[in-house]
């Protein structure tokens, strides 16, 4: 059985295949954006994916869409004609296709049959974090694509190819495994961005300012560089950076505002994302109200053995956080 040092290590990370899912909704023309600056930054081909739902909806005796249908066809064909013309003008490799079904099914099994490096998709702003929670496709999408996902919120600027913003990705952990092993995306990321990496770990809003605790920040900082010592091949050393706040979410989105941040990288476990450590509520709430493109890595049943056998120090400095505040508990 592999450690998780060498699953680590394979395989190579690679987003030369990109899929973007696209309704023509403003919140999919911020995810066309943000697909452009990802392929422009890692030299990828994309491939543009509209999924007509109505199309199986055409009693058979009519042998074809109805005359009602079919203009809003030709019309979602004419708008992926423009994204495709739009997309090679930049020098991307692009294809594009509409496909029919169920979007959330057709566009993973879109990432299956197309070898899919990473997804990206745009949620509306319209329904916001309760309609990313309930049924809707990017929801659908996130639980169950075998590739990481780029969600662009709604609350994410539409930028021109290459982007404006000047800051750095930044990858938050609470150092559970499911978290921490994503740190080779943000990795990657950052160095195809050329963005610096920035290491944030969350303590509780109680703890801010108490002299007791004055060595908290320092041994979660020292955590912070084991993490990335343990996970990724070091060239420039990351900043490691402690927030406080009593919503996680909140203080992973606030200082990613403070720091003009290009990504946010978050992994989580992909068994229905409800056993994660950054639990679906959190990764969905930062999602929504983040100011830049959120990449959620997911880690897939298969691993679960592997990740719960391993003997590496990273597995133990979830433990080694929960020891520590938990000595702080007396503390007034």
């Amino acid at each position: 059985m592999k450690s998780v040092e060498n699953l680590q290590r394979q395989p190579q990370i690679s987003f030369g295949d990109i899929l973007l899912a696209t309704d023509f909704s403003v919140a999919s023309e911020a995810a066309y954006q943000a697909a452009l600056n990802m392929c422009l930054s890692f030299n990828a081909k994309l491939f543009i994916l509209h999924v007509f739902e109505y199309a199986n909806a055409v009693p058979p005796e009519n042998g074809g869409l109805l005359i009602g249908l079919n203009s809003f066809y030709l019309e979602a064909q004419s708008s992926l004609d423009e994204l495709l013309r739009r997309t090679k003008l930049q020098g991307i490799d692009c294809k594009a296709k509409i496909g029919s079904g169920i979007p959330a099914d057709t566009i993973l099994d879109t990432i299956t049959s197309r070898n899919i490096d990473l997804a990206v998709l745009g949620t509306n702003a319209l329904h916001g974090f309760d309609r990313l929670v309930f049924g809707s496709t990017a929801e659908a999408v996130l639980r169950r694509a075998s590739c990481p996902v780029l969600t662009i919120g709604p609350e994410v600027p539409q930028e021109a190819p290459r982007g404006t913003r000047s800051g750095p990705v930044v990858f938050a952990t609470d150092f559970h495994i499911w978290t921490t092993c994503a740190i080779r995306y943000a990795d990657f990321c950052s160095r195809g961005m050329k963005a610096p990496l920035h290491c944030l770990h969350v303590l509780p809003r109680a703890l801010e300012g108490k002299s007791q605790s004055e060595a908290i920040p320092q041994i979660m900082t020292e955590a912070l560089q084991q993490v990335a010592l343990e996970n990724r091949t070091l060239v420039d050393p990351p900043v490691c950076a402690i927030s406080y706040g009593s919503q996680i979410s909140t203080a992973i989105i606030e200082y990613a505002k403070q720091q003009n941040a290009k990504l946010i990288v978050l992994g989580v476990r992909q068994a229905s994302m409800l056993a994660s450590h950054i639990p679906a509520h959190i990764a969905f709430r930062v999602i929504t109200d983040a100011p830049c493109p959120v990449l959620t890595v997911c880690y897939a049943s298969p691993y679960e053995e592997t990740f719960h056998n391993a003997d590496i120090s990273t597995k133990a400095l979830g433990d080694t956080r929960d020891g520590v505040l938990n000595d702080l508990d007396g503390i007034q």
